[in-house]
């Protein structure tokens, strides 16, 4: 799931203009996925391109 929620992340980042942030791509799912779902998933660790 981890992999997968990244991914989608990602994806929301190359095709949105603008900001983007995680009650927006919660917003995107139809709620899905919780915004604190994503947050927690960006602090759980530091991401490098390679990512």
């Amino acid at each position: 799931m981890k992999k997968a929620t990244l991914d989608l992340y990602t994806d929301s980042l190359l095709s949105t203009f603008g900001a983007v942030t995680a009650t927006g791509l919660s917003d995107m799912v139809e709620g899905e996925l919780s915004h604190d779902k994503i947050t927690r998933l960006l602090s759980d660790q530091d991401y490098t391109s390679k990512d």
